[in-house]
């Protein structure tokens, strides 16, 4: 699933629907709904470029919400609460939003989110991005950076791709070399035999 996507996830369809149809709006964004979180096969949904997901803040299923971010990496997530009133139980949202808000919260939010990925996408390393140049300029093989950031190795190797695509570097000693200039990593942190 590629490109910019929106999955709500709540257990009432009229909320999923409702929440759906204001975003409908926003041109070039598949949105996907399902009314819980155990029909979402957080596989399927690595390889998107831009996620923004949309679930209740009281939500129970903490862990799979940190393990989501876990494997994604570089998305937003958004609790949504009831009311103004009602407190998130869990601290793992970058927003949360009342299902009393405007409908212009919600979109405003999708439009910014979307626009800022797109921007950052071609000009900068995304925060998941440099992790794992760091990691790189550190030595370390794939299957050690998916162990020490708790992906998998196939998205370690995307994010190599991505990291390769955008900055032109091929090479690890290049990579090394720019991490170091970045500031990604300190000159004491990896051995000089790695720039040769």
């Amino acid at each position: 699933m590629k490109g910019r996507t929106i999955i709500i996830v709540h257990p009432f369809d009229l909320v999923c629907r409702g929440l759906a149809g204001v975003l409908e709006e926003l041109q070039g964004i598949r949105i996907l709904c399902f009314s819980s979180f155990s029909e979402i096969k957080i596989v399927e949904h690595t390889p998107a470029e831009n996620l923004l997901l949309f679930v209740p803040a009281d939500c129970r299923y903490a862990d799979e919400l940190l393990e989501l971010r876990t494997h994604l990496g570089e998305h937003c997530l958004v609790g949504l609460t009831a009311n103004k009133t009602a407190a998130p139980h869990q601290k793992v949202f970058d927003h949360v939003f009342s299902l009393d808000d405007p409908a212009s919260e919600f979109v405003g939010l999708a439009e910014s989110y979307f626009r800022k990925e797109k921007t950052s996408q071609n000009d900068e390393l995304t925060n998941r991005e440099r992790e794992v140049l760091r990691l790189i300029a550190m030595g370390h093989t794939n299957k050690i950076i998916a162990d020490k950031l708790f992906i998998s190795t196939h998205t370690v190797i995307s994010h190599r791709k991505n990291i390769t695509e955008k900055l032109g570097i091929k090479s690890i000693p290049g990579l090394t070399v720019y991490a170091i200039i970045q500031k990604i990593i300190g000159p004491g942190e990896i051995s000089p035999d790695q720039l040769l």
